[in-house]
């Protein structure tokens, strides 16, 4: 069943974000010819405002899910209608604290741009983002048993027919009216209707979250959720700040324009990182489900299989990224909306560092592993805004990765694998480091000798040069790839998934027909 569910949270989640692609960058697209690139810095420094305030979420998400692993596979629905009202009202609480302090920030917004802007009515566009954020908390708490009881793949399907709906809806709103405030209200309204939906989907999947109760947690329960809560709001303040402060930093130093240029290479590595998150995090509810069932052999070598994973499609995309990227926005917007590449190699070493931290991530909050070293992530924020702050004085845009880059490195590079390696595998974590050394230089290898091949042919049309740099992005990595991994445990292991997963697409197709 771990393994059904898993391969059904990837192929829809996939197949979801694929469409969510195609349909941003149309959105993207006509959003910047109609408005033009200030409202795109508009909503890059909104969005990175309202990411901090998530952290009035105090990671009480991550909490409940893992809360849930346990009752779940022991069906104690007590259990579960206990932890569904405690989430009801800590979220309903959040959003209310969420709408309040982002008002109090409404006086200071043009103190977080440099210099003026023509956009109109920036504080209604404020309010409606806010309005947006805030009325989220009000119907989401409900998917996180769906999430936990490993059936993501259904809010995947709702998520995606959402999404094509309200971007045709904006796209034709955009063109026809070109007001960025109508398309903000469709945008809220979209996100109410599906929040509502998938809660009353819960409700049909789980009869007994309907039925009025006072199931409460007992005050030993209640004490180990919150000690477990504590610690991840202590994560979630860091990876907000890591995250969220790049374009109020940008915005601040360099100007709003710089934030609407960077939230083009944003967007494709934001969408990349959602497609490729959800072949891990599909597999997240299971490494839970795994933790409570199975033997400590069995954790350290998916463990194993998900870091080596982790490596093969993260370098495969950073060595197209490095190849593609700038000739792909040259064709997409123009060479007026290019960074040098200097600043690219910045953002791919954040994106890279990011990604290859993804199996610790994952056993890190599903083994209950995050009460350890729990004040690191504050330690981590720190060191990323006083970095940033120094380098961006200094290099400029690319200053602002490398201090993002250089406080992951100082922090959750080592200390995540450590603990994991020293508490749940009773084991030297040499071996990981020793892996991730030699797969963060053989991605480097790959990308040099991938562009070299291709400056190597002059091909002088732009459109022919981006098909001729595909080619080699997708022959080269993955063929070395495979030469070199073709013998590992991992890797057989992924090619057996793969054959399991066909029979049960066909299955799925069969039932569909009929």
């Amino acid at each position: 069943m771990r393994l059904k569910n898993s391969i059904n949270n990837m192929i829809y989640g996939l197949t979801g974000q694929i469409i969510s692609i195609v349909m941003s960058f149309i959105v993207r697209t006509v959003f910047i010819y109609t408005l033009g690139i200030e409202y795109l810095g508009v909503e890059g420094l909104f969005s990175s405002i309202l990411l901090m305030l998530s952290l009035a979420n105090l990671g009480f998400d991550t909490a409940m899910i893992y809360s849930m692993y346990k009752p779940l596979a022991d069906k104690d629905k007590y259990k579960i209608q206990a932890l569904m009202n405690l989430y009801k009202k800590a979220y309903r609480l959040i959003g209310f604290v969420v709408f309040i302090i982002g008002l109090a920030i409404v006086p200071i917004l043009p103190n977080l741009m440099n210099g003026t802007t023509s956009v109109e009515h920036i504080n209604i566009i404020y309010m409606l983002f806010l309005l947006n954020s805030a009325s989220s908390y009000y119907f989401v708490y409900k998917q996180s048993i769906i999430i936990a009881d490993q059936k993501n793949y259904i809010i995947s399907k709702v998520h995606t027919k959402f999404v094509i709906i309200s971007n045709v809806i904006q796209v034709i709103l955009l063109i026809s009216t070109r007001n960025y405030i109508v398309v903000l209200i469709i945008q809220i309204l979209f996100r109410i209707i599906e929040n509502i939906y998938l809660a009353k989907k819960a409700n049909d999947l789980y009869p007994f979250l309907k039925v009025k109760n006072k199931a409460k947690l007992t005050n030993e329960e209640k004490k180990d959720f919150f000690e477990n809560l504590y610690s991840l709001l202590l994560y979630k303040i860091s990876g907000v700040v890591i995250n969220g402060t790049d374009n109020i930093i940008i915005a601040a130093f360099l100007g709003i324009a710089i934030v609407g240029i960077y939230s083009n290479y944003l967007l494709i590595l934001m969408t990349l990182s959602t497609l490729l998150s959800y072949i891990f995090y599909s597999v997240t509810a299971s490494v839970g489900n795994l933790h409570v069932t199975e033997s400590t052999e069995k954790k350290y070598f998916i463990f194993r299989v998900i870091h080596f994973l982790n490596f093969w499609t993260y370098g495969f995309c950073v060595i197209c990224l490095w190849n593609l990227l700038n000739p792909f926005i040259t064709l997409w917007l123009g060479e007026a909306y290019v960074f040098d590449k200097l600043i690219v190699l910045c953002i791919l070493f954040n994106f890279l560092t990011a990604g290859m931290q993804n199996a610790s991530t994952i056993y890190r909050e599903t083994t209950g592993l995050f009460k350890k070293g729990k004040y690191r992530p504050i330690i981590a924020a720190v060191i990323n805004i006083v970095a940033s702050l120094l380098l961006v004085n200094n290099l400029g845009l690319a200053g602002v990765f490398l201090g993002t880059v250089f406080s992951r490195l100082c922090t959750y590079f080592w200390f995540d694998p450590y603990v994991i390696f020293k508490y749940l595998f009773q084991r030297s974590v040499q071996s990981y480091f020793k892996n991730y050394i030699f797969y963060f230089l053989l991605i480097i290898a790959i990308a040099y000798l991938t562009d070299l091949l291709g400056s190597y042919i002059l091909v002088h049309n732009p459109m022919l040069n981006f098909i001729f740099r595909g080619i080699l992005c997708l022959i080269v990595p993955n063929l070395v790839f495979f030469i070199l991994f073709r013998r590992s445990e991992e890797l057989k292991y992924v090619l057996n998934l793969m054959k399991k997963m066909i029979p049960i697409n066909v299955n799925r197709r069969k039932g569909l027909s009929s």
